[in-house]
């Protein structure tokens, strides 16, 4: 699911690491190419299998065996901004022409609009899982709310509104229909066939922010550091007050962690075991995590500017 050739060795030394975090063993870092002209661009995306979706410029972009292509913007639209990508290589985005906003998905080729809602002007995806549904918000002006909506993958022309209270926000969708929420000022929220459930937070926190579902597995951030559940109401610390991004299927993260001197040295980790930092010769974070242990991300500083990576292992 919701990011060339050149291979640096840059890696952080141990001594730099606090207790129970590892440097980089295995993994080696290159560069994904940008479009000619463009020293922007961002990788968000992964069908999980090696290939990327991001935009730049304002325009939709993907990866693939060590190359990119830029597919452009919808005919009538100014930009493009990525939101997803599922294992179909379906890309989920989201084209923009001020005021107006109009969630698409590319596939074979080709912007495929999702279907609006009588009485909303707006559509903004937010998540696609691998059987094709959507979920995101339909709006008039997203400065005074929206409302959460469902794009099934054999009826997109015919979004379903959520039939969830208004604070309710969505955030992705697992690739068996259950959708993740955040709940505004509160905590992190799974639907499913029209039953909700709230993920049962540690003793004394009151608030989370859920930030990626996939097969069962929730990431979540809360005041007290972020976590992974593996059901609704078990839940493990993910250690080293590491920032996490993505996770994957098998409950593999990335993100980032501080350590002296970078604020953000990027970091993998998996449930029970301890953080690893990646390679990277400036600072730099995970974005996007695949099946096959890929993780995409982005350099920041010394001349960088979010240039877009993948870190390999082995």
């Amino acid at each position: 699911m919701k990011r060339t050739s050149m291979v640096l060795a840059a890696v952080v030394t141990a001594g730099l690491l606090s207790a129970g975090t590892a440097s980089a063993t295995g993994w080696t870092m290159s560069h994904l190419p940008l479009p000619p002209g463009s020293g922007l661009a961002q990788v968000v995306a992964t069908d999980g299998a090696g290939r990327y979706a991001g935009h730049s410029d304002g325009r939709l972009i993907t990866w693939a065996d060590g190359t990119f292509r830029n597919h452009g913007v919808p005919a009538g639209y100014q930009t493009v901004e990525t939101v997803d990508e599922n294992a179909t290589r379906s890309v989920l985005g989201n084209a923009r022409s001020y005021p107006n906003e109009h969630a698409f998905v590319f596939e074979n080729g080709g912007f495929r609009f999702l279907g609006k809602v009588p009485g909303y002007a707006n559509t903004r995806g937010l998540g696609v899982n691998n059987r094709g549904d959507v979920v995101g918000t339909v709006s008039n002006d997203p400065r005074y709310g929206s409302t959460a909506a469902f794009w099934p993958s054999g009826d997109r022309a015919h979004p379903v509104l959520l039939d969830v209270p208004p604070l309710l926000r969505p955030v992705d969708v697992d690739h068996d229909g259950t959708i993740l929420l955040n709940e505004q000022f509160g905590g992190t929220w799974l639907w499913k066939d029209g039953v909700l459930r709230r993920l049962v937070l540690p003793d004394g926190v009151t608030e989370s922010r859920g930030i990626a579902i996939r097969d069962g597995k929730v990431l979540a951030s809360t005041p007290m550091g972020d976590r992974l559940w593996t059901a609704f109401d078990v839940s493990e610390e993910v250690p080293d007050n590491m920032e996490t991004m993505a996770l994957n299927g098998s409950g593999l993260v990335t993100g980032w962690v501080a350590t002296p001197g970078h604020p953000k040295t990027p970091a993998v980790w998996s449930p029970g075991g301890p953080v690893t930092t990646l390679p990277a010769p400036v600072d730099a974070y995970g974005i996007v995590v695949g099946d096959n242990g890929e993780i995409a991300g982005a350099l920041q500083g010394g001349g960088y500017d979010n240039t877009p990576v993948v870190w390999r292992r082995g």
